[in-house]
C-alpha cells in the first residue's frame, strides 16, 4: 500500500476524476429516468420511481455505510488494506442479502398493495449484485481516483445498454429490473478480474474486523437511513396517499435536483480520505479544508439552482416532456434542497472524520421524524408540493441544530459560516430573476449575470480562490497545479 502524501495537483486531478465518476453516478439515473418517462405509462413510471426510492432504504447498510467505513478504515490502516477489503466485501454481501429479503417482505404493505412481492423480489436483485462499490472504496482510500472513475464508467455503460436492450425487447418493469441486476453483476465480475493482482475478490469473515467495521457502520447506517427518510419518505407516502402519478412527478423533479449534488459528492471522493488523514496526522488542516470545500461547492451549485429556480417549468418540460411542466415549481423549491446538500455533504463527511457519528445520526433521525410528520400534514392539501416543502424545511432545521449542539457546533459553524456570503449571492440573484419583468430566457441570463457580479463583490472569490481554480483547470489538462485544499 502506497503512502498517501498527495500534492496540490494530485488533489486537483483527483477532484476532476471524482467529478467525472460522480457525473456518471448522478447524471446516468436522470438519463435513464428521462428515457423511461417517455417509454413507460404514467402508472408504470410512477411504480418505477417508487421502487427506486423504496430500495434506497435497503441499500444503506450494504452500500453507503460499509463503503464509507471501508474508506476510513483503509485510509487510517493502509498496512491492513487487503484484509479490511475482504472483510468489508463479506459484510457487504451479508447486508445485501438481508436487505433484499426484508425489502421483498415489506413491499406490498408499504406500497398499499400497489407493488407485489414477485416484482419487488426481482427488483431486490439490484442490492445483491451491487458489490462493485467495495472496489471503489478501496481505490478511494488509496487516492487512486482514476480507478474509481474507470469502475463508475464501466458500470454506467453496462447499465445504460442493459436498460435500452430490455426496453427494446420487451417494455415493462420486470425486464428493466432484471437487466439492471445483470449489469451490476457483470460490472463486478469484470472489475474483480481486472483488480485481482491488487486484491482478490474473496469475501472473508474475520470476527474482529467485522466487529470493528460494524461498529462504524451502525451509526452511519442509522444516519443514512434517517437521511433517506428525509429524501424519499415523501415519495413513499405519496404512493399510498395520492397514487403513482404524483410519485412520478416528485420523483422526476427530485432526480434533477439530486443531480446538483454531483459536485459536492465528487469533491468528497478525494477530499474525504484526505480529511481522514489530516485528522490523524495534521489536525490544523482539517477545518481549513472543510471551510474551503464548502465555499467552493455552494458557489458551483448556485449556477444550476439559479437556472431551475427561475425556469423550473421550462426545464422539466424540456427534460421529461410537456406533461411534467407542472412539476416546475417543485423543482424550483428543491433548488433550496440542493444548496443544503452542498453544505450538508461537507458537514456529513467532516463529522464522520472526527467520529461524531452518534450525535450526527441522532440529530438526523430526529429531523427525519419531523419530515415524516410534516409530510403527513402537507401531502393531503398540497400533494407532492407539500412533500417537497417538508423535505426542505426538515433539512434546514437539521443543519441549524447541528450548528447549535456543543459537540458538533465548532465543525458545523465553520462550514456554514464559510458559505453564508455565497448563499446570500444566490438568494439575491434568484430574487432578481424571479421578479424581473422579462421573459424566461432574459430572466435566467439576468440572474446569472447578477450572480457573477455578486461573488467577487461580496468577497466570496478572491485571489486565493482564483489561484486554486487555476490549479484545477491545469490538472484537468494534465499539467501541474500550484494550489491545494
Amino acid at each position: 500500500m502506497r503512502e498517501m502524501t498527495p500534492s496540490g495537483s494530485d488533489i486537483a486531478r483527483g477532484a476532476w476524476y471524482g467529478l467525472l465518476a460522480q457525473a456518471l453516478d448522478k447524471v446516468l439515473p436522470v438519463l435513464i429516468l428521462l428515457y423511461l418517462a417517455r417509454t413507460l405509462s404514467p402508472e408504470q413510471f410512477g411504480a418505477y420511481s417508487f421502487i427506486i426510492a423504496y430500495l434506497a432504504f435497503f441499500q444503506i447498510v450494504a452500500e453507503y455505510g460499509i463503503d464509507t467505513v471501508l474508506v476510513r478504515a483503509i485510509s487510517q490502516r493502509p498496512e491492513a488494506a487487503t484484509a479490511i477489503f475482504r472483510s468489508g466485501l463479506g459484510l457487504k454481501l451479508a447486508g445485501a442479502l438481508g436487505g433484499a429479503l426484508l425489502a421483498t417482505m415489506l413491499a406490498a404493505p408499504v406500497s398499499g398493495g400497489r407493488i407485489d412481492t414477485e416484482l419487488m423480489a426481482l427488483a431486490s436483485l439490484v442490492l445483491v449484485t451491487g458489490l462493485g462499490g467495495a472496489y471503489r472504496s478501496f481505490f478511494r482510500a488509496t487516492l487512486e481516483i482514476r480507478a474509481v472513475f474507470a469502475i463508475a464508467a464501466l458500470r454506467a455503460i453496462l447499465l445504460a445498454l442493459a436498460v435500452v436492450v430490455a426496453v427494446s425487447l420487451r417494455p415493462g418493469l420486470e425486464p428493466i429490473l432484471l437487466a439492471m441486476a445483470a449489469a451490476n453483476l457483470t460490472a463486478f465480475i469484470l472489475v474483480a478480474a481486472a483488480a485481482r493482482t491488487r486484491v482478490r475478490p474473496m469475501p472473508a469473515y474475520d470476527s474482529e474486523l467485522w466487529r470493528s467495521l460494524a461498529g462504524g457502520v451502525l451509526p452511519l447506517a442509522a444516519n443514512a437511513f434517517a437521511l433517506t427518510v428525509s429524501l424519499r419518505m415523501g415519495q413513499i407516502l405519496l404512493m399510498s396517499m395520492r397514487g403513482p402519478v404524483e410519485v412520478g412527478l416528485l420523483g422526476a423533479a427530485s432526480r434533477v435536483a439530486e443531480a446538483f449534488t454531483l459536485l459536492p459528492e465528487a469533491l468528497m471522493v478525494s477530499v474525504y480520505p484526505l480529511m481522514a488523514g489530516f485528522h490523524a496526522r495534521r489536525p490544523a488542516r482539517l477545518l481549513s479544508t472543510a471551510r474551503r470545500s464548502t465555499r467552493y461547492l455552494v458557489v458551483a451549485t448556485g449556477v444550476p439552482v439559479l437556472i431551475c429556480a427561475v425556469a423550473g417549468g421550462e426545464v422539466m418540460a424540456l427534460l421529461f416532456g410537456e406533461s411534467f411542466a407542472e412539476a416546475g415549481p417543485v423543482l424550483s423549491l428543491l433548488g433550496a434542497m440542493a444548496m443544503l446538500s452542498a453544505t450538508g455533504t461537507v458537514i456529513l463527511n467532516l463529522l464522520i472524520v472526527v467520529h461524531r457519528e452518534t450525535v450526527l445520526y441522532k440529530n438526523t433521525a430526529a429531523f427525519a421524524a419531523v419530515n415524516v410528520g410534516l409530510c403527513m400534514l402537507l401531502i393531503p392539501p398540497w400533494g407532492y408540493t407539500g412533500a417537497a416543502a417538508a423535505m426542505v424545511a426538515a433539512s434546514a432545521a437539521s443543519q441549524l441544530c447541528l450548528a447549535l449542539l456543543p459537540s458538533t457546533g465548532e465543525y458545523v459553524r465553520a462550514c456554514l459560516g464559510s458559505a453564508l456570503r455565497a448563499l446570500a449571492a444566490v438568494a439575491v440573484a434568484v430574487a432578481l430573476g424571479v421578479w424581473a419583468p422579462m421573459g424566461v430566457g432574459a430572466s435566467v441570463a439576468a440572474a446569472l449575470a447578477a450572480y457573477a457580479v455578486l461573488l467577487p463583490l461580496l468577497g466570496v472569490l478572491d485571489r486565493d480562490e482564483l489561484r486554486f481554480i487555476r490549479s484545477l483547470t491545469t490538472a484537468a489538462r494534465g499539467g501541474r497545479g500550484d494550489g491545494g485544499v
